[in-house]
């Protein structure tokens, strides 16, 4: 009944037209020529969809960032095999460079030449044992040394004071065998090629500072700081 009602009622060209060309919708609702409610298979709207490539940019470049961060901190480990990265703050009491101040007295420029302050230490050897009882010595010796401008002549001056340095420490009752004098980061040392302990020299006294054991490691002998 449809078909032949169909077949008998006109129909207009712009409908007929509409019917060739659209495809057919499940549902179809217009009311005044707009649409209002299409078929479930049509594409979502551009403007609500996931930017994807955006976020997936973003996220790698926080990720980037907090990498190049955490490998820009130092490493301090912690007890029981735990680690961590920290930020240390600078200290400007903290000596942490080496100083390489040499010599220790900056030289003095005269008229005669270039000044220079000077020192020598005894090794007495067998002779080092002191007066008082486990207490062993040895001599030191502070002058200046005049260089003339040409180059060609030198002159010592010695001072009157002599220092007498003292130490406890010894090995088969010897000791205080000091037998060189060696400026290192920024201050003066002495070894005592008996011991091999290596003293700090701080103005009237030999502070122990650490042993040098020489040969195979097994035994205390310091010979020469600067090596043989």
């Amino acid at each position: 009944m449809v078909s032949l009602c169909r077949f008998l009622m006109p129909v207009s060209p712009g409908y007929a037209r509409l019917l060739q060309n659209e495809p057919l919708n499940p549902l179809r609702i217009s009311v005044g020529g707009l649409p209002m409610l299409s078929s479930m298979t049509n594409t979502t709207d551009s403007r609500f969809r996931i930017k994807w490539k955006a976020i997936v940019a973003v996220a790698s470049a926080v990720i980037l960032v907090l990498v190049i961060y955490l490998q820009l901190l130092p490493f301090h480990p912690q007890p029981g095999g735990k680690h961590s990265s920290m930020v240390k703050p600078l200290d400007d009491g903290e000596e942490d460079h080496y100083n390489d101040t040499y010599p220790l007295s900056p030289p003095q420029r005269t008229p005669q030449g270039t000044r220079y302050r000077i020192g020598v230490i005894a090794d007495l050897d067998t002779s080092s044992q002191g007066v008082q009882k486990l207490t062993w010595i040895s001599y030191m010796l502070k002058g200046h040394l005049l260089v003339s401008q040409s180059g060609d002549s030198v002159a010592v001056e010695w001072d009157q004071e002599q220092l007498v340095l003292e130490s406890h420490l010894a090995e088969k009752g010897r000791g205080m065998e000091l037998s060189e004098l060696v400026v290192f980061n920024g201050k003066l040392y002495s070894v005592d090629d008996r011991t091999g302990v290596v003293y700090n020299i701080e103005g009237l006294k030999a502070v122990p500072w650490v042993i040098l054991p020489d040969g195979d490691g097994t035994v205390s002998k310091g010979q020469c700081l600067s090596g043989n």
